[in-house]
């Protein structure tokens, strides 16, 4: 009975606080997630802000509006009503909006309280002074459509990268359709956060090794607001998160400074001697710690929040491969782009597709064009994935002055409120900028040689004040690897790379038969001709198929049947992608020390390159990279590229280590095969050194009939445990690549 009673008033305390006053106790936060109201706001009326809204539809919120259900341009009303507890004269409302896409512009009770351009910030504003027991919110969302006939897509004055701007979104990259499915919206959560006196707006950690690797320090920035001057203690604690181990705390009088709505930062270092370090996955243990901090005076706390963070060195030497703690890394991995519609994926959605990577054996991903939502980051932290981070510039933009300063103060709130995972090694800048892309000259009759080379080099700028990570300035197309897609042969990718990092390469492929009736109607399933131009495939190409590339470059035959097409097309990506990344990994170090296919999975009803369709079923190019990717790899390099009947063929086989261990003893069995028949077979004994790459031996062959030939090889330990399994299938008597 005791303990029912003592339950019974703790339940009614709790309702006394959340209808009554707010005590001194703990900040507290409160969810504005539910059904909001909505109306179109891209005519002068109404006046959302205090129009009646009792006959305006309802929207989920957060979500993308697209996402939500509404296929909506420009800009959009959104009204709520909430209710909070009685504040007390110290007490400090803020308004915290995880974000918004584009443009938000906000009042509280018909008062304006502020505004914020970016779809990817956090951002708060100071209630305070606004807020009563009942209010009304309005925010004016706008997510421009911009005008295909002066602005979009070479002058684009919006930060959204591949989400206004891609071939791989509805409509395409370069159709007048090209901004279909507009992302805008209040796609992330909206909270209210009740504090006492002050409020922390953001942490930011950043680990220090001045003192060595064994002997870590870590910064923090602690941004906050007061609402008058006053003495406080800040305490810190770092504490481990998904290991048992040490603790470490510090605590310090600080003053605490009323500058308005404009934050304030406070700097401390905590020295976190002998701490556990965080690395990839293949490498050792992804360490993480809690980071808690608690602003407070003699009445109690005034705010507190807490992050996550794991500490973690990345070098770029002069030469040879990146190192992470002191130790050399060959990124393999995958441009990235989990949907355009980052309200749509759920912590466990996109946990799902880092299973479905490291499946593949990919140790890293480049967030392709974009940020993503907080949740991938985090689980990426947790499983050890190495993150590439792009901004979100794709292709031309706006080439003032001014649009330069506003990409470099997003570059610098990504660092700010991306800062502390540390899954995130590189920070890339522009994808492609106009003044490295000579093919836009072209397209685009006013391109010019300097076109965004100001913007590109004052974003780097900004990118390069985090000095804890790899600063890469753009992404330039000498990077992108595009034989046998838009120009060349596949045979190309067989050649020395005359670049150290490769952050594209690859082709598209039609998804399996079922996926495919859900993107294309029945009746456009077989256009009339393979002739890029037969109005038959317009429909593929918004779904952005490209018929120039499948059938001119590339020369894939779509065959008698639709199945017929789908395996040409899904067996080319997966000779693509196999034979680039084996010939970059045998060039491990010299030069290439990153190796990153293009791309992933389709974010939406789509053909393109991603070996993973928007249902996320496999195409062959996912089992390619699979088995190219095997971090102890027996690469099979093609010496012979056109076999014959009746003529010996030739292959060099390679072994490939990744990882840090070593193999004494290390066996290679090879095998050639036509028919069921062996033609060759061997085997060598070596001693395998940790991260190595070494050819072995070469094996050859004279077929004897016109079937294919299969090359396997096989690496085993010295106790005959299996390392690393390959295969190479050679047709024989194709015509000679032109």
């Amino acid at each position: 009975m005791n303990n029912a009673l003592a339950a019974l008033a703790a339940a009614l305390l709790l309702s006394g606080c959340a209808a009554g006053t707010h005590s001194t106790g703990e900040p507290v936060t409160h969810s504005l997630a539910g059904k909001w109201r909505v109306h179109d706001a891209n005519t002068p009326e109404p006046e959302g802000w205090r129009a009646d809204d009792s006959q305006w539809q309802t929207l989920r919120v957060p979500a993308n509006w697209y996402a939500a259900g509404l296929d909506h341009q420009g800009a959009l009303w959104y009204r709520t009503q909430f209710t909070l507890p009685e504040l007390r004269p110290d007490n400090m409302a803020t308004l915290v909006f995880d974000g918004v896409d584009y443009q938000a512009d906000a009042w509280l009770n018909q008062q304006r309280i502020g505004s914020h351009t970016g779809y990817f910030q956090r951002f708060s504003l100071d209630i305070s002074q606004n807020a009563q027991r009942t209010n009304q919110l309005a925010v004016r969302v706008d997510s421009p459509f911009e005008s295909p006939d002066s602005t979009w897509p070479l002058h684009k004055n919006v930060i959204k990268g591949v989400f206004s701007q891609h071939d791989a979104r509805p409509g395409g990259a370069w159709t007048k359709q090209g901004q279909d499915a507009n992302t805008g919206g209040i796609w992330a959560p909206v909270k209210v956060h009740i504090s006492r006196g002050a409020v922390i707006d953001n942490v930011l950690t950043t680990p220090e090794w001045r003192n060595g690797l064994a002997h870590p320090a870590l910064n923090l920035a602690v941004d906050y607001r007061a609402n008058r001057s006053r003495q406080a203690t800040l305490h810190i604690r770092v504490k481990p998160d998904n290991f048992w181990g040490k603790s470490y705390e510090i605590e310090q009088p600080v003053t605490l400074a009323y500058t308005g709505h404009t934050a304030q930062t406070l700097k401390v270092t905590v020295p976190m001697e002998a701490a556990r370090l965080w690395w990839p996955k293949g490498y050792g243990d992804p360490n993480l710690y809690n980071v808690e901090v608690t602003l407070r005076d003699s009445l109690g706390t005034l705010d507190r929040t807490t992050t996550r963070t794991g500490l973690r060195q990345i070098v770029k030497p002069d030469q040879g491969g990146w190192e992470i703690n002191g130790k050399r890394i060959f990124l393999r991995g995958t441009n990235y782009i989990g949907t355009s519609w980052l309200s749509t994926m759920t912590p466990a959605d996109w946990e799902k597709d880092l299973v479905l990577l490291e499946e593949m054996n990919a140790n890293t991903i480049r967030v392709h064009g974009h940020l993503a939502s907080h949740p991938l980051y985090e689980l990426a932290d947790a499983r050890g994935m190495l993150i590439w981070q792009d901004m979100p510039l794709q292709w031309g933009y706006n080439d003032s002055p001014e649009f330069a300063r506003e990409a470099a103060r997003q570059a610098t709130d990504a660092i700010r409120q991306y800062g502390n995972y540390p899954s995130i090694i590189v920070w890339g800048g522009q994808n492609e900028p106009p003044f490295d892309s000579l093919w836009m000259q072209k397209r685009f009759p006013d391109w010019y040689p300097e076109m965004n080379k100001h913007l590109a080099q004052t974003v780097a700028d900004a990118l390069a004040a985090d000095r804890t990570r790899i600063m890469h300035p753009w992404s330039s197309v000498t990077e992108h690897f595009w034989q046998g897609w838009y120009f060349g042969t596949l045979n190309d990718f067989l050649q020395p790379s005359k670049s150290a990092i490769i952050t594209e390469f690859g082709a598209e492929a039609l998804p399996n038969l079922a996926t495919l009736k859900t993107i294309i109607p029945e009746k456009d399933l077989w256009p009339a001709t393979t002739q890029p131009g037969d109005p038959g495939w317009t429909v593929w190409k918004y779904h952005n198929f490209q018929p120039i590339q499948t059938f001119q470059f590339a020369k894939i035959e779509r065959g008698p049947t639709l199945e017929t097409f789908i395996a040409n097309t899904q067996r080319y990506q997966a000779d693509s992608v196999s034979l680039a990344a084996e010939s970059y990994r045998r060039q491990r170090y010299q030069p290439v020390t990153v190796l990153l296919q293009f791309m992933f999975v389709e974010t939406w009803p789509s053909i393109n390159w991603g070996v993973m369709d928007y249902r996320r079923q496999p195409k062959l190019g996912y089992y390619a990279l699979k088995k190219a990717y095997q971090p102890v790899l027996p690469s099979i390099e093609p010496v012979t590229l056109n076999w014959k009947t009746g003529a010996p063929g030739r292959v060099n086989l390679w072994a490939v280590n990744d990882t840090l261990k070593a193999y004494p003893g290390a066996r290679l069995v090879w095998r050639i095969t036509q028919d069921n028949k062996t033609l060759a077979a061997g085997e060598k004994t070596f001693d395998m050194g940790a991260d190595s790459g070494a050819k072995l031996t070469e094996a050859s062959a004279i077929p004897t009939g016109s079937s294919p030939v299969t090359v396997t090889s096989v690496l085993y330990d010295r106790n005959g445990a299996q390392l690393g399994a390959n295969d190479h299938e050679f047709t024989l008597n194709a015509p000679e690549a032109k």
